[in-house]
């Protein structure tokens, strides 16, 4: 078990950030690196060598004499180091002093897979004492901080300091850029959002599928079936009928995550995300909200019939996702909806432990309805910022051109040193680029079983699909994950065709939030959680479905659909 949850804490990371930020290799040239490297040299060995100052080289200029920048730090107990390395001396720390003179302090650590970190951010935007340079994801935290004054205008900044490859994002992720804009002044560093592969699957473990002789399901009807064949049967082997469980469910049923149920609304017909939902305009162009939809009642009556035959752990309204890990660990679910990453994290446990395969399928589809997939706005997003008392911005764009020059644009040997292993997390600032950008062309190479029209990181997503394939990379968790995405029937394929078949629904609510949405999402949201928890469990009567959202309507829920109107008028 020790062994288990160690693998399995490993990818907590990669579950929020890893899957969409696997950095391209794709070999770019910087003409303003004035190196003395010749072109077979890595370019973070070539960028290191530079003997530019700042004055001289705006971009790429080292200090003469050394300054500091203070950084915040997303810390985890299992993030992977090399070799005496630490949050406060690694591969970026050095790079970093070697190439700009530049000494990177952390100032303050706290945990991201709790509440500490956030907590922290709440004390800062109190006080106002910011690091130099912090990531977070909180809009509303964003606004309330530039309001304030805390957070740098870093258009300037950006304007002079970012390279020519770096401010091409600005052109390329334009939704990014606007959700961190505000009056035409640019206050952050985005992650460079394309969001339809937020679309959530249904993930099956092969050997499940085998030992009962079924079919992955394409009605919700088959799934249900399946769900009770895995429960009642003997799906895992072990010579016991029903020790297993044949859909997994988390206590919270509407996360982005799995365990979820947000796939089985969307086969109503009804597009979410998440807590917090999505908001979108009805057949009438009204503006409503995900979980108040007629068509939640129909599907919360299969997931109370799933639990009252005893499919579902009984349990679930105490296991948070964690606690899930253990059970797939063990080999007790088959089956759940989940995000496209899902051979990332949690599949790739019982991969590693056991060699099993769990895949993904397309959403099994409800009679009468068409499949509506929620995603968010691609404004919305993680970003950086600068704290405006920084002596010094210009260095954390310095240190942003060194991350795209290295991690993305840099050799197999820079992507391995800074970038695998979640070394890119030890870089005060990087750029997240997601994977879904290249799945179009790597699934075209991969039907016509050519790479020659690939290059950096597509070319190395290929090697990957097609290594874990013939088994040459068959031991490799990169391949697995990588896989499980881009192969020609993974989650990236099913979620392209959701996008091209009209099926993906975005999130109307962007950059900007009404004041009494923020006053009352929480509350909103708890609505929510507590009503589908006690319908499914049969606490509740299932027609307390339209008390519940008419409770939710009072609570705040009407006067933020009003607003929204307002905000974001049907043009």
């Amino acid at each position: 078990m020790e062994k288990t949850m160690k693998k399995t804490l490993k990818r907590v990371f990669t579950v929020i950030l890893a899957i969409t930020l696997l950095s391209s290799l794709v070999a770019c040239k910087n003409s303003s690196d004035n190196t003395s490297s010749t072109a077979s040299e890595t370019s973070a060995t070539s960028v290191a060598q530079t003997t530019s100052t700042a004055e001289d080289d705006p971009q790429w200029g080292a200090y003469e004499k050394p300054i500091t920048i203070t950084s915040a730090v997303q810390a985890s107990a299992v993030q992977e180091f090399h070799d005496g390395d630490s949050y406060e001396s690694n591969e970026w720390t050095r790079l970093i002093k070697d190439t700009f003179n530049i000494d990177v302090e952390v100032a303050f650590s706290a945990d991201i897979t709790t509440d500490a970190y956030r907590n922290k951010m709440n004390v800062l935007l109190a006080s106002g004492d910011l690091p130099d340079v912090l990531k977070f994801d909180d809009r509303n935290w964003l606004k309330q901080a530039i309001q304030a004054g805390y957070v740098m205008d870093i258009t300037d900044v950006f304007n002079k300091y970012a390279s020519d490859t770096v401010k091409q994002y600005q052109t390329d992720y334009a939704d990014a850029f606007k959700g961190v804009t505000v009056d035409g002044k640019l206050y952050a560093f985005p992650y460079m959002s394309n969001n339809f592969h937020q679309a959530t699957n249904l993930w099956i473990r092969d050997d499940w599928l085998k030992n009962t002789g079924k079919s992955a399901p394409t009605t919700v009807d088959e799934m249900v079936e399946l769900a009770k064949t895995f429960a009642t049967g003997d799906p895992d082997g072990d010579g016991v009928n029903g020790n297993t469980y044949g859909l997994c469910l988390a206590e919270d049923v509407v996360q982005n995550n799995y365990g979820t149920i947000m796939g089985l609304l969307e086969a109503y017909g009804v597009p979410c995300y998440g807590d917090n939902g999505i908001f979108y305009r009805n057949d009438e162009g009204k503006m409503t909200f995900s979980y108040i939809q007629p068509e939640c009642k129909d599907a919360l009556a299969v997931v109370r019939g799933l639990y009252e035959a005893g499919v579902i752990d009984p349990e679930f309204m105490v296991k948070d996702t964690s606690k899930l890990e253990t059970d797939w660990a063990q080999g007790k679910i088959g089956m759940t909806y989940h995000m496209n990453w899902g051979t990332w994290h949690p599949f790739n446990i019982i991969y590693e432990d056991s060699g099993v395969i769990t895949r993904p399928y397309p959403l099994p589809t409800a009679d009468g309805h068409e499949v509506k997939q929620g995603i968010q706005s691609n404004q919305i997003g993680e970003y950086f910022v600068i704290s405006s008392k920084c002596k010094n911005p210009e260095a954390i764009m310095k240190i942003l051109n060194l991350y795209e020059k290295t991690a993305i644009s840099g050799s197999e040997n820079d992507f391995n040193t800074y970038w695998a292993d979640e070394q890119y997390r030890l870089c005060p600032i990087y750029i997240g680029v997601p994977t879904e950008n290249y799945a179009p062309q790597l699934l075209e190479a991969l039907a016509a079983k050519s790479s020659d029209n690939l290059k950096g990181t597509a070319l190395q997503y290929y090697k990957y699909v097609t290594g874990f394939e013939d088994g040459s990379l068959a031991k490799d968790a990169n391949a697995y994950g990588t896989w499980g995405q881009m192969f020609s029937e993974g989650s990236m394929k099913i979620d392209l065709d959701y996008q091209k078949n009209g099926q993906i629904v975005t999130n109307i609510m962007a950059g900007e939030e009404p004041d009494i949405w923020i006053q009352n999402a929480s509350v909103l949201n708890d609505l929510v959680r507590t009503a589908y928890t006690a319908i499914i469990t049969g606490e509740k009567d299932l027609n307390y479905f339209d008390t519940f959202v008419q409770e939710w309507l009072e609570a705040g829920g009407q006067e933020t659909l009003d607003e929204m109107e307002k905000l974001y008028p049907n043009n």
